[in-house]
């Protein structure tokens, strides 16, 4: 159970949303009024989607597909480039952060090489000047990617990077990061527990020894039966998880969906391609044209600040 964990932990990691602005990374040209060609590749018929893909708007304000990836699967790589040339679309989102944005240009060789020779000096190293919870959450978290990484061959982030290098090949398609910070997420989850609670969860993470990963047990985290399956589970053996769960996962599913209508919103004639990890999709596909700026400004910020509000 400490993959699924990590990985939870991992997606809090990731991102990055400022008071209902979505950041634009890449700034292009304007995108042309769809032709009649690129208007039939919005037809439902037309979408020939892999299974891991749901189509979550396609009207006449726009065509949007959701993408739900597991974050270590070559398959998830080769599914995002698999989308693109069927929709073309003027717009990605991706689950990042700007704190996190350097994993699109991550070297996928070197990471590995450095995943082989993991030690303690390097764990130190990566988890020096956080607190106490969070440096051992992160060091747990490194050792997670080393250890998956050596097991499978890949680096971390793949679906990400294919989305960014896809982006740049279209003329004018821009690319767009949907998380909110990653310290608010991990400040709200641990305020969110009680001392008792930390120590659960922090017992469970240290203790638990998973077994080894293969690619096919990888994918099994596409079948969202099966992760529900896997949330359940953690959450009756260690109950405190459910709080976590609910910062992690619903907070932020809500944070997407918002950043998700606001790069619709903000593109002509929106053909828009939204990659995100398997376990925010059905979250997205909950809240999607429902947020409104004052449901995710309250989200923005940990516990504290809102106290002193």
């Amino acid at each position: 159970m400490i993959y699924l964990s990590c990985i939870l932990a991992k997606r809090v990691l990731n991102r990055s949303l400022e008071l209902g602005k979505i950041y634009n990374q890449i700034q292009r040209t304007n995108y042309p009024v769809c032709t009649a060609l690129a208007r039939s590749f919005c037809s439902a018929d037309n979408l020939k989607l892999p299974p891991a893909a749901t189509l979550i708007q396609n009207d006449g304000h726009g065509t949007v597909v959701l993408l739900g990836t597991v974050h270590f699967s070559k398959q998830s790589v080769e599914d995002v480039s698999e989308i693109v040339k069927v929709l073309n679309p003027n717009a990605i989102l991706v689950e990042l952060c700007r704190q996190r944005v350097s994993l699109l240009e991550l070297d996928d060789k070197k990471f590995l090489e450095d995943a082989k020779n993991f030690d303690a000096q390097k764990l130190k190293e990566a988890v020096k000047g956080q607190s106490f919870v969070s440096g051992m959450l992160h060091a747990m978290l490194l050792k997670t990617y080393a250890d998956i990484a050596k097991e499978l061959g890949v680096a971390p982030g793949g679906e990400f990077r294919r989305a960014y290098h896809e982006m740049k090949k279209i003329p004018g398609c821009k690319l767009f990061l949907g998380d909110r910070p990653i310290q608010i997420t991990i400040a709200r989850a641990f305020q969110s527990l009680s001392v008792y609670e930390l120590g659960q969860v922090m017992y469970h993470l240290t203790t638990s020894n998973p077994k080894p990963l293969d690619k096919q047990q990888l994918e099994k985290y596409k079948d969202r039966d099966f992760v529900q399956a896997q949330f359940e589970e953690i959450t009756r053996d260690v109950p405190a998880f459910k709080k976590i769960f609910h910062v992690f996962v619903d907070e932020r599913d809500k944070c997407l969906a918002y950043s998700l209508q606001e790069c619709v919103r903000s593109v002509n004639s929106p053909r828009v391609l939204a990659v995100v990890g398997m376990g925010h999709v059905d979250g997205i596909v909950k809240y999607y044209g429902k947020m409104k700026q004052e449901d995710i400004v309250p989200l923005l910020f940990d516990q504290a600040s809102n106290s002193r509000t």
